[in-house]
């Protein structure tokens, strides 16, 4: 790819705080946000005091030595399915197409999760 630049990140959304924190203590490089359960999922009912509870998004860097640390928090953790993803966020320059490097069927093996995309140009 020429002057194209991809960051891989496997993501976990919908944390609690303490899943946020556990994740960042277990591996190096975690970054993580907090948004409201509205959005993080439209279909949450707000609670009926109506506080917003706060979720947690977090990226891990996609490498090698960060497999098997996903993966063991995934399962610790009980996480669900649809509340991970693989992303490819692509930066993009005088180019139609990128290929993906083989650490993201390598993570497909041990979660088969969806891909999400982000294209910059």
């Amino acid at each position: 790819m020429n002057n194209s630049a991809i960051e891989i990140s496997f993501r976990f959304r919908q944390l609690n705080k303490m899943q946020a924190l556990t994740l960042c203590r277990e591996i190096d490089a975690v970054s993580y946000t907090a948004e409201t359960e509205q959005q993080a999922s439209a279909a949450i009912a707000v609670s009926e005091s109506n506080t917003k509870q706060l979720t947690y998004s977090a990226l891990v860097a996609l490498k090698p030595e960060n497999i098997e640390a996903i993966t063991m928090f995934y399962v610790r953790q009980g996480i669900d399915l649809s509340h991970c993803d693989i992303l490819i966020t692509a930066t993009v320059a005088n180019t139609t197409s990128f290929t993906l490097p083989a650490i993201v069927n390598q993570m497909l093996k041990h979660i088969d999760c969806p891909l999400s995309f982000s294209v910059l140009t």
